[in-house]
């Protein structure tokens, strides 16, 4: 009795994953919340058009599930309002936000990355010595590796509102490329608009196409 009750509770935990890895952000939050706050499906809303799925699987097994948001200016946008609905933020005070983000839009390519490795200790894609490599491709099959990738740790309440993709057994990761290459050439051309976030290693690799200005 025990064994099938066990067995029924995986299955329903199996359905319930793969019910969320089909449904849309503001789908999802309009079934299980249907009192969730025009802030926040505003944001889910904005989400659903950059936000990208995929993984690395092996037979049966999973080696990789990643969901990655670009940083563009629409998603830092909608960043700001949350935070300031949150906060109940003054003018001068949203604006701020508006111009730190807007600098920091200018500065990177910033991409956010919820990733999923069976393996904990494989899952670090901001060590040194990595398990993975990391590249961002443009439309030439250019690529440039990121001048910086850093774990973000704390599963605060603001975290989790505005990274409502970050899956409870996922780490997050910052990762930002530079808008020029080594040589100091655009990496995108001027009416290009996305790139290729390539993450590979031993298991396999993963393709996602970002909107990333």
């Amino acid at each position: 009795m025990k064994k099938a009750k066990a067995a029924a509770a995986i299955l329903a935990l199996l359905a319930l994953v793969s019910l969320l890895g089909c449904q849309k952000m503001s789908e999802l939050g309009q079934e299980f919340d249907p009192r969730q706050s025009p802030e926040a499906k505003a944001l889910a809303q904005v989400m659903d058009k950059y936000l990208a799925e995929g993984g690395i699987h092996r037979g049966p097994g999973t080696e990789m599930l990643i969901n990655a948001l670009p940083g563009n200016w629409e998603v830092r946008r909608a960043w700001v309002e949350r935070r300031a609905a949150a906060f109940d933020w003054t003018k001068k005070e949203k604006e701020k936000d508006l111009s730190d983000q807007k600098r920091e839009y200018q500065q990177n390519i910033a991409i956010l990355a919820s990733v999923y490795v069976p393996e904990h200790k494989w899952n670090d894609l901001d060590s040194h010595q990595s398990n993975w490599r990391v590249f961002l491709v443009n439309a030439r099959g250019e690529r440039i590796e990121p001048s910086d990738a850093r774990r973000i740790k704390k599963r605060s309440a603001l975290h989790e509102a505005i990274y409502p993709f970050w899956g409870p057994w996922s780490r997050l990761y910052l990762v930002k490329f530079p808008w020029k290459d080594a040589d100091g050439k655009p990496f995108l051309a001027p009416k290009e608009n996305s790139a290729t976030l390539l993450v590979t290693g031993p298991p396999g690799r993963v393709k996602l196409k970002l909107v990333v200005r």
